[in-house]
């Protein structure tokens, strides 16, 4: 039996065997070995070509950078370290609101309670928006009306007696405020330090319910003005100047923040200076001087540079760290198979493919980025949209098909044309209020407004309150009844004389 099991499994052996080397001699043979070696050959010709090209790419755009910027380091572009005694965000009360936030990686935030410059229970009046230029105002009407109970005073009293001191806040929030820094802790530098210098890691603070923190802020500093509050005038509007100066940090986003920050202290601004009895010289100066301490357009040139030395930072960390970067695209992914599949097919070249590709990508994405931030100056905003378009045109012809060196850069790209008319904007603003700041003195001591800015020249001389549209000139200035009107050539850098709808309008007009 054991000899006939042997005799019949031999022969399908035999054949298993010879079918195998039949194969092997179809499948390899010279011309099968010869097309292996061209295909790898072309294969190795073609990545170092890639990588070849790409790093030619980069250097070009290395030194567009550094002709730009002025630097290759992004640290250098970073706000520096400041001790807490030199910094307002070093107040107790904020520290108390900073911790780490429930995400992953946890990222420190500064939550403060909801309201937390509100009594309980209270109803918000809203605002009536102004006309072209006009500021907003308290809705007190409508706001007295909805009070439970005898409203005991004219509304402006009921309303600065509910809000009182912010349930204890203000007071506290207006100690530091001499100081000559307002940052966000921790800063970038710090941030940065923390995680051994990985950008990848790196988690900077944010401030959740910012805008409605500033709005409550804005609601005291109207109803200060309105009840003659002197001294909750001046240090609210300083609060709320140092709170939206400290969320400015690099990058887009630590250029919006402080934009949209600006804009509300600005519109709460603009109601309490049309009550005059709410100022006096003193602090009219402190205000002028906290406004002239930054510029909202080269804020923005600044986060535009930082983002661009940002992602050549954080290139050549993967670069040097490809653990990371496999950790980075490959991170948690949901979706069918066939999208799985691409993703994992994308993961491999992106780690094992040439790093040509990766190059590319960057150099492309930073020179997009150069030509939207365009030359310096503070003219450049002008053409900064028609740049972006020109930009973002570019991007969508040169991946009309899924092209592996721009694909990536494209969709990092940013449009930033709107962002920099509202820079213009908020600057145009800020600089109205150092010259109301100005005109306002000029009242005090004379009883009434000048007729051009050339009486309170020497009061500005310190200020650079030129038209962002035309810089080398002056804004306009027109006494008008109760008050008077500025006005700026707006985004078409063409003066109407102050038209509505053309021109960049900010009235003022005083309130009795």
């Amino acid at each position: 039996m054991n000899s006939s099991t042997s005799s019949t499994k031999a022969p399908s052996r035999l054949y298993s065997v010879r079918f195998a080397r039949w194969l092997a001699r179809l499948v390899w043979n010279r011309r099968t070995g010869w097309t292996l070696v061209c295909i790898l050959s072309l294969i190795t010709v073609l990545w170092q070509w890639e990588n070849w090209r790409s790093a030619r790419e980069m250097a070009a755009v290395h030194r567009r950078v550094i002709e730009r910027l002025g630097t290759d380091d992004p640290i250098a572009l970073m706000p520096p370290k400041v001790a807490d005694e030199d910094n307002y965000f070093a107040n107790p009360v904020f520290e108390s609101w900073l911790h780490l936030a429930p995400s992953t990686p946890p990222h420190p935030r500064y939550t403060p309670p909801s309201n937390a410059l509100l009594p309980a229970g209270f109803i918000r009046p809203e605002n009536l928006v102004g006309d072209d230029g006009d500021c907003d105002k308290l809705d007190l009407d409508n706001w007295i009306k909805k009070q439970r109970g005898p409203s005991n005073g004219p509304a402006s009293t009921v309303l600065a007696r509910q809000l009182a001191d912010g349930n204890g806040l203000l007071p506290k929030l207006a100690e530091g405020l001499n100081k000559p820094f307002s940052i966000i802790k921790p800063g970038q530098r710090e941030a940065l330090e923390a995680v051994g210098d990985n950008p990848w890691n790196v988690s900077l603070p944010d401030f959740h319910g910012l805008n409605d923190f500033l709005l409550q802020l804005g609601l005291h500093l109207r109803s200060a003005a309105l009840d003659r509050d002197v001294a909750k005038t001046q240090n609210t509007a300083l609060i709320m100047l140092r709170v939206s100066e400290g969320t400015a940090r690099g990058g887009m986003v630590g250029c919006l923040i402080p934009l949209a920050g600006h804009g509300i202290a600005f519109s709460a601004l603009h109601e309490a200076m049309s009550h005059p009895a709410a100022w006096t010289e003193e602090s009219l100066g402190r205000l002028q001087v906290r406004l002239g301490q930054f510029d909202d357009l080269q804020q923005y040139q600044y986060a535009h540079g930082q983002e661009i030395l940002g992602v050549l930072f954080q290139l050549a960390y993967l670069r040097k760290h490809r653990d990371v970067l496999s950790e980075w695209v490959q991170g948690g992914y949901l979706g069918s198979w066939w999208e799985k599949l691409a993703r994992d097919a994308f993961c491999f070249g992106m780690i094992h493919g040439p790093i040509g590709c990766h190059d590319a990508n960057v150099a492309f994405y930073t020179e997009c980025m150069l030509d939207q931030l365009g030359p310096p100056g503070p003219e450049a905003w002008l053409t900064a949209g028609s740049r972006s378009e020109t930009v973002l045109q570019r991007s969508k012809a040169e991946n009309s098909w899924p092209n592996p060196r721009r694909i990536l850069g494209a969709i990092a790209i940013p449009h930033v044309g709107n962002i920099t008319r509202a820079a213009a904007q908020v600057l145009f603003r800020r600089r109205c209020l150092i010259i109301a700041c100005a005109l306002e003195k000029h009242r005090l001591k004379h009883g009434s407004f000048p007729a051009s800015l050339d009486r309170v020249k020497d009061d500005l001389k310190l200020y650079y309150i030129n038209d962002p549209a035309r810089p080398a000139q002056s804004l306009n200035f027109r006494l008008e009844p109760n008050g008077y009107l500025l006005w700026s050539a707006g985004a078409d850098a063409k003066d109407e004389g102050g038209q509505a709808g053309k021109d960049w309008l900010w009235h003022m007009k005083h309130e009795p």
